[in-house]
């Protein structure tokens, strides 16, 4: 069996097609390829998608890069990077340059990922019915998903009540099949970026079933909900983001492990689990294993300062551990290398997410405050708050240890236009550069504050 898969090379593009599944046709590599001799029918457009999957579950993207830039970018204090590998190390420190090579990675494989999503997108009319929404429905969430991803490490951040017009990141919505000057975008606008990807959400979230009728590990109604409650978090809409966090809740599809370290290092997805991306020895990369586990490179080195933030007693610290061969100690949610998932998007998320747009609100939909954050205290064995010890900081203090070393901390940072240290929410350097192989190549392409390259 072969899959089809499309690799595209940054913005300066060429189109690939390499062997893979579904054995529909092999072409070699040219400088452009007619889109209709590789859409011919139904299941070639299907095999695409499909091949959208294994691409965006790559290590530098929800393999584990995606999670570890955001939390490399956001560490102070708490851990150390102590690997030999300069790019990563760059971005821990907080120090990166626009030739980057973990960071270069990680836009290419965004962007090759969302050029597949365009290429199944653009065969829609060779689908019908049930397919044809499905097809449509998951191709644009992911799209959505990666552009979210892309505009959050690429661009400034988003400012709530402010025409957000800075330079965002390049919006590309149809097949790239060929180098040339139509291939040089520019980069959108941070307002108009969001715009697409909330679009893409909710053409996903309506188009798609609340189980996915192909695979249950693929996205599905549910999934668009959940990732849009991040999008409007993010934007600082707290009424939209709580609403999309409580269809996720009340829809009874998932509910909370009955232990913390239950949820991660299993075999097959949780009850927990709104998302993860599925890995196997056969296939897919799980990087954050790999610089995290005691068993593998073992980069991540926790300190003091982290684990002086939890209160005695708290079940999550349980899930530290300290490496046999170095004396150090590790966060062991990330230890089996292979046939486990990748976690994306939990239940817990959806409870914190609900309690902070709630408490800022001043309401109580779907549950108050006090008894979301009480819910995930009780899991880890801490005692209940109390409502006078109920405060945003104390919000954002549980979902910071709820979620810490899943990528989220960098982002809800940045929301709440805090620091990184001394660093301010919106210092330049927690925003990452373009890489200089784009720049070269699109002199459309514009380059962030401090870095090398043409300014905007």
């Amino acid at each position: 069996m072969k899959k089809l898969k499309f690799y595209i090379t940054g913005l300066a593009v060429a189109l690939f097609i390499l062997p893979a599944c579904d054995g529909l046709l092999e072409v070699d590599p040219y400088q452009s390829i007619d889109s209709e001799q590789v859409l011919t029918d139904a299941d070639n457009v299907k095999s695409v998608l499909v091949g959208a999957y294994d691409a965006m579950g790559d290590g530098d993207l929800y393999g584990g890069w995606y999670m570890m830039t955001a939390d490399f970018l956001a560490a102070s204090g708490e851990f150390d990077f102590t690997g030999t590998f300069f790019g990563p190390r760059q971005i821990w420190a907080k120090e990166q340059l626009y030739d980057n090579g973990q960071l270069t990675s990680t836009w290419i494989d965004s962007y090759d990922t969302i050029n597949i999503l365009n290429t199944a997108l653009s065969g829609l009319d060779l689908l019908e019915g049930a397919d044809k929404d499905r097809v449509e429905g998951e191709a644009k969430l992911i799209r959505g998903m990666i552009y979210f991803e892309l505009i959050r490490f690429f661009a400034p951040p988003y400012e709530a009540g402010q025409a957000n017009n800075q330079p965002g990141v390049p919006l590309v919505l149809t097949p790239t099949t060929e180098i040339g000057e139509e291939a040089n975008v520019s980069r959108a606008s941070v307002d108009a970026v969001y715009n697409q990807i909330i679009d893409d959400l909710r053409d996903g979230k309506n188009l798609l079933d609340d189980v996915n009728p192909e695979r249950s590990y693929y996205v599905n109604s549910m999934i668009a909900s959940a990732v849009l409650s991040r999008v409007h978090l993010q934007r600082g809409e707290y009424e939209e983001a709580r609403d999309e966090a409580n269809r996720v809740i009340e829809s009874d599809l998932y509910e909370l492990r009955s232990t913390f370290a239950d949820v991660f290092n299993q075999p097959e997805n949780t009850t927990e689990d709104i998302f993860a991306m599925q890995n196997s020895a056969q296939d897919g990369t799980n990087s954050l294993f790999t610089f995290y586990s005691a068993d593998s490179r073992g980069d991540i080195d926790i300190n003091q300062l982290h684990i002086d933030e939890y209160e005695a007693g708290d079940e999550r610290l349980d899930l530290f551990y300290e490496d046999p061969a170095e004396g150090v100690l590790r966060s062991g949610k990330w230890n089996r290398p292979t046939d486990d998932q990748v976690n994306v998007i939990r239940l817990a998320e959806m409870y914190l997410t609900r309690a902070e747009a709630n408490f800022v609100l001043g309401e109580d939909e779907g549950d108050t405050p006090l008894n979301d954050i009480n819910r995930i205290r009780d899991r880890v064995n801490l005692d209940p708050l109390d409502e006078v010890d109920l405060d945003l900081d104390a919000i954002l203090l549980e979902r910071k240890l709820e979620l810490m070393f899943e990528g989220n901390l960098l982002h809800d940072i940045k929301r709440n236009q805090r620091n990184v240290g001394t660093r301010s929410f919106d210092d330049p350097k927690l925003v990452l550069p373009i890489p200089r192989r784009d720049l070269d190549a699109n002199p459309n392409l514009c380059q962030n504050p401090t870095y090398d390259g043409t300014q905007c």
